[in-house]
Parts: structure tokens; sequence; C-alpha cells
């Protein structure tokens, strides 16, 4: 007997999919434990799009092709400007959390997607998605390609009310790695970070490859057992 559900996927959910007992336990029971994901990581990437969102591509990288990006705009802002008869979005504007519509995996079983990007960019003939790592300096792409490979699919499926954007042909980290201290007053300090820029290639085959990583993942999801005991896993 076959567990019957529907498939809705995070793409930040696939960066810590190391278990598969715990991540069915979330998915199909929903049971999770709420491990301690330091909250520092989420300031730091607040900032960082804070603070790059207002200029061009060429800040992060200038192997990145020139290119603006998108701001989000409220549910809250979007209806103030539906009373006063606006239009919700302006160009360059974006819904905070964006949906794919039914996607398909590779039994014909369907799934959808939804989440928050951190940079989304325009460029003159495609569009980018790139994401801000607080992290050591070796190249992490491939631990994040399934999340960034989600984005794209989104807005190139994008469920009513999610903009469609495509192609997506950038994809990519902007990683920052915390260097030596410059100075300290009482209440502050000046910390260097080191910033650089690693690309994803956007292919067939890394379009087949996340196509098949879901469809593994609904296999697990979709056995009415619990997967063993996994020795690896600090939480079973």
């Amino acid at each position: 007997m076959e567990v019957n559900m529907s498939f809705h996927f995070s793409p930040s959910e696939f960066n810590f999919l190391l278990c598969k007992r715990c991540y069915y336990l979330k998915k199909v029971k929903g049971l999770e434990f709420k491990g301690g994901f330091p909250e520092i990581f989420n300031t730091f990437d607040l900032s960082q799009k804070k603070y790059f969102l207002s200029k061009d591509t060429h800040s992060l990288s200038r192997e990145l092709p020139k290119g603006d990006f998108f701001k989000t705009v409220t549910k809250k802002e979007r209806d103030e400007r539906i009373k006063k008869k606006l239009s919700e979005f302006n160009a360059l504007e974006l819904p905070g959390k964006i949906y794919s519509a039914e996607l398909k995996d590779k039994k014909d079983r369907i799934f959808t997607l939804g989440g928050i990007p951190d940079l989304v960019v325009k460029f003159d003939d495609s569009y980018g998605i790139l994401d801000f790592k607080t992290t050591g300096e070796k190249d992490k792409t491939q631990n994040y390609k399934f999340q960034l490979e989600s984005y794209a699919l989104i807005f190139e499926n994008p469920k009513m009310g999610t903009p469609k954007l495509s192609p997506v042909k950038q994809m990519g980290l902007i990683q920052f790695t915390p260097k030596d201290i410059k100075s300290n007053s009482d209440e502050l300090i000046l910390q260097n970070m080191k910033m650089q820029y690693f690309k994803l290639d956007r292919n067939q085959k890394h379009k087949d490859d996340f196509l098949n990583f879901i469809t593994r993942l609904i296999d697990i999801l979709e056995k009415n057992q619990v997967p063993i005991f996994d020795a690896r896993c600090n939480i079973c």
C-alpha cells in the first residue's frame, strides 16, 4: 500500500537533506527536530542583500554579465497599491515568495516548488539566480545546486501570481569568508570579508540530475514505512 499524498518542496530544504529517515518523518509524519541552525547566517544574508540590491552585478563580480537585481514587494505593499488602483508590481519587482506550476518527475508524478530566492537578476537577454553564503573559501556550488535549479524551474514554470522569467542562464553563489579584523570600539568591530563568485553552469544534464534527485525523494516519501536508522545522522 502506497502513501497517497501530494508533493511540495521548498528549495532551501534540499541543502540539509542528509538523512532519509529524518526527511521522511518531517514530510510524511510532520515530525521535525528543530535543530540549531544559527540565526546569524540569516542575519548575514539580509545585510548582504540590503547592501547590494541597489547596485548591479558588477559590484559582486566582473565575471558576471552586467545586470540589475529584482526587488521584492510585500503583500501589504501590493494591497496598498491595489487600493490606489496602481499596478501590483513595477519593473524589476517580484513577490517575496515564488511558486511553480505543477511539474513532473521521471516517473510522471506531480510535484510543486515554492521558496524565497536571495537574488534574481535581469540581464539583457536572460535572467539569473544568485545566492549569498557566509562560509569558507572552498567552492560550495555543488552543495546548493538543487536549490538554485529549483528557483530557475519555478521562474520558467510559474504558478499564477509568480512572473515568468525565462530563460534562466546564470546561476551561482556569492561566498563571503570572514578575514582579519581591522579595528574595534567598545561596541563595534570592522572586519574584512573575502568575497568570491562561483558560477554553476546550467545545462540539460543539470536539469536531469535535479529531476532524478526529486524522483528519488518521492520514491522515499511514497513508501509506507519509515526508513531505517542512519548511523551517520546526529539526530537519529
